[in-house]
């Protein structure tokens, strides 16, 4: 049975390795805080409440720039459409 990572997404070790060999790029929080825009505290707030994806790697966040992009793109759509 593979061994279970501590993260929001609760995926596998094996899936982990399986996803960075796709070439995906990770970031840390204080990346992801500057890819956002945003304070690392308030980054901390958003991952905490659940509002941003990630994944925990020992006691460290992780983050993948494709999904902070969807999340992006998601929050510019809401504003088009006046939500």
């Amino acid at each position: 049975m593979p061994k279970q990572v501590d993260c929001s997404q609760n995926i596998t070790v094996d899936n982990l390795a399986d996803r960075s060999l796709k070439n995906e790029e990770w970031m840390d929080s204080q990346e992801a805080a500057n890819y956002l825009r945003i304070s690392i505290g308030s980054l901390r707030n958003m991952t905490s409440n659940g509002q941003i994806p990630h994944f925990k790697l020992g006691r460290r966040n992780r983050y993948l720039r494709d999904e902070l992009r969807e999340l992006l793109l998601s929050e510019q759509r809401g504003k088009i459409r006046g939500n």
